[in-house]
This record gives structure tokens, C-alpha cells and sequence, in this order.
């Protein structure tokens, strides 16, 4: 099959599957915890500061997490007992109802607009993002796609899938997810051993057009200019950048305290999303933030090192798209959060406020880590 060629290990390799495993399960749960902590102890202290009560952002808070635990636990059940090939057969159903989801959010009484973005659909006191789910959709097709067709079949219809879903996301508009679509496709391609001869004239004209896109409205125009001149727009477009550099300044070794930090207190607008690395800093310091990104890098890598150990098959490609997928966001959000990136509104994985982007990483991670489980089991 059109994979990454990765052999059959020994019984020493099973135990160190079942190692990194355990591994990302820990690190997903740390990260998690440490995200709710954090944006607990910032939305306490937003809302006493206003005089509302916390209880209820803190409830709904813990009902995201609950939600994906168990979300994370159901996925992990239903592909281990069904098997990954039946979940992959469903793939494209997936697909076309998280595509009808994106559609969704544009009707007008049906999304929710916040911030001049169309990605929201109400469901309740919950606000659901069809693009979170989009991605994981996207990541079952295309491992789908590249584990049944030969190398050179797979180019057209990865390029036209993940053109489509990634322009559906833009024009909400997102940007920043829909790079991470684009990097997903980038890594099908990869999985796929497309050539490289082929490869670099699309990753030219990928680039050209990202270019375009992030030239095609005065909205994203004026953006990329305060991200070149930040100082120069820090009252308005670059407040939010230049008060985050503020809190990395300011910040301590081992940091204030759980709630203590100065983000904690409106220093950075909506730091609970997709600047929460700010509060992390402040609270637990360089060695909190340190350790954040080095549980980050062990997720992405223990995907890799199980995708390398995985026989030729779609967990192989589910799990090294996923791990493209986290390393994508992961990079897009830090870089924007120490200003070497434009801000494009991507979240921190498993730390950033935010329940549909949590609850689809869970999903992620039990379809990957099930998947792996039921090919040990099978030998």
C-alpha cells in the first residue's frame, strides 16, 4: 500500500508501543488539567473583578473536560472493538457531514458570529465548531484514501478534498485552520510517497497562494501590518501581541502562582484561548511553559514513534496525520503567542479554552491509541 514503509518489530518493540501509549495518554491528561487550572483561575478572577458570579464559567468550563474524556473513552471503545477499517469505510459520510456543518455556520440565524467570524453553530449553553471536527473527518478520509489507492492515484483527489474543506473553513473566515487543513493534506501526501518531483511545484503554489489569501481583504491586510510593525499599532490592531510579549517579560522562573500572574487580570485580552501560554507563564513561569511545549513535543512524537511501529495500514496514516495536525496548531499558536507568526486565531492543543477543539483532540487520540491497541491484540 502507498505508506510509509514500517516493519513488523519484535515483542521488544510491543512493550515499548505500549509504553509510548501510556505516554500520551498521561501527557494529553497533564496538559488538559493544567489548561483548566489555568482558565479556571483566570475566568474566577475576570468575573469576581466585574462582581458576577464564577460558578457558572467554571461549571461549563468542567463540563467541556468532562465531555472530552468521555468522548475521548467512546472512540477509544467503539475503534477498538469495530476495528479502524470500519470507521475508515465511514470516512466519507464523516466528511460530507462535518463539509454540511461548515455550510451551517454562513446561514444566517443558524452560526453564531463572534468577532466578525462565522464558526460557531449554538447547541444549548454549548458553541460547537464544525471546523474542529472537520479536521478529524479530513484526517479518517484522507488515511483512507492514501491506504487504498496507489502513490500515484492519491495526488488529485488529497489536493481537491482537502482544497475544498480548507476553503470552506477560510471564508468563515479562518485562516489559521485552514493552514492546519493544508498542512493535514501536505502530510497525506507524505504518507503517501508522493514524489518529490511532484511535491515541490504544489508546496510552491500552496505557498503562493497563502500569500494571496492572507492579502485578500483589508481586514487580513492590516493584520500582517501591525505584525510587521507591532509597537506601531499596540492600541489597537496589536494589543493583544504586544501585551503578551508584556506578560513573557514580566514573568518569573517558576511564575506568580496558580491565578496570581498579571494575565490573570485582563493584561491579555482573552488570554484563555488562543494566548493561554501567557497565563501559563505567569502562573507556573519559564519552567511551566517550558514544560508545556516539551508535553506537546512528547504527544507528537510518541504518534510518530507509534505510526514508525505500526504496520503498513490506516493507523500508520491516522497517526502520523494527527501528529501533523497537533504540530501544525502547536507551531501556528506559539509563534503568534512570541510574535514570529501573524496571530490566526489557532488554539493551543489540550490547553487552550476552547470545548470542541478538546473534545475532537480526544476523539483524535483514542481513534489513534485504539487502533494501535486492537493491531497488538490481533498478533
Amino acid at each position: 500500500m502507498a505508506v510509509i514503509d514500517a516493519r513488523v518489530r519484535p515483542s521488544g518493540r510491543r512493550r515499548g508501543r505500549g509504553s509510548a501509549v501510556g505516554w500520551i495518554v498521561g501527557l494529553g491528561g497533564g496538559l488538559a488539567l493544567a489548561g483548566t487550572l489555568v482558565g479556571l483561575a483566570a475566568t474566577v478572577e475576570a468575573q469576581a473583578a466585574v462582581g458576577r458570579s464564577p460558578v457558572s464559567a467554571a461549571l461549563h468550563d468542567v463540563a467541556w473536560v468532562a465531555i472530552a474524556t468521555a468522548m475521548g473513552w467512546v472512540s477509544f471503545v467503539v475503534v477498538r472493538r469495530a476495528g479502524l477499517e470500519r470507521v475508515l469505510a465511514w470516512s466519507p459520510v464523516l466528511l460530507a457531514a462535518a463539509l454540511a456543518g461548515l455550510g451551517a455556520v454562513m446561514v444566517p440565524g443558524l452560526g453564531t458570529t463572534v468577532g466578525g467570524a462565522e464558526r460557531w453553530i449554538p447547541v444549548g449553553p454549548f458553541q460547537i465548531q464544525p471546523s474542529e471536527f472537520a479536521k478529524l473527518a479530513l484526517v479518517l478520509y484522507l488515511a483512507k484514501l492514501v491506504t487504498s489507492r496507489p502513490s500515484e492515484r492519491v495526488l488529485g483527489p488529497v489536493l481537491v478534498v482537502t482544497a475544498v474543506t480548507a476553503g470552506a473553513i477560510f471564508i468563515e473566515p479562518d485562516m489559521g485552520t485552514a493552514l492546519v487543513v493544508a498542512a493535514i493534506g501536505a502530510g497525506a501526501l507524505v504518507v503517501a510517497r508522493v514524489p518529490l518531483r511532484r511535491l515541490a511545484p504544489i508546496a510552491l503554489t500552496g505557498g503562493g497562494l497563502a500569500t494571496l489569501a492572507a492579502f485578500s481583504s483589508a481586514y487580513r491586510r492590516a493584520r500582517l501590518l501591525s505584525f510587521l510593525h507591532p509597537w506601531r499599532y499596540r492600541a489597537s490592531l496589536s494589543y493583544q501581541e504586544v501585551q503578551a510579549l508584556g506578560s513573557f517579560a514580566t514573568a518569573h522562573v517558576t511564575g506568580s502562582g496558580l491565578g496570581a500572574g498579571l494575565a490573570n487580570w485582563g493584561y491579555v485580552p482573552n488570554a484563555v484561548t488562543d494566548f493561554v501560554m501567557t497565563l501559563v507563564v505567569q502562573d507556573f513561569g519559564v519552567i511551566g511553559a517550558l514544560g508545556v511545549i516539551a508535553a506537546l513535543g512528547g504527544i507528537i512524537l510518541g504518534l510518530l514513534a507509534l505510526a514508525e511501529r505500526t504496520p503498513m495500514s490506516g493507523a500508520h496514516a491516522v497517526a502520523v496525520l494527527v501528529a501533523v495536525w497537533l504540530a501544525a496548531q502547536t507551531l501556528l499558536n506559539l509563534g503568534a503567542v512570541v510574535g514570529l507568526l501573524p496571530v490566526t486565531g489557532v488554539p493551543l492543543p489540550f490547553v487552550s479554552q476552547g470545548g470542541s477543539s478538546l473534545v475532537v483532540e480526544a476523539i483524535a487520540l483514542g481513534v489513534v491509541l485504539a487502533s494501535v491497541h486492537r493491531g497488538e491484540r490481533r498478533r
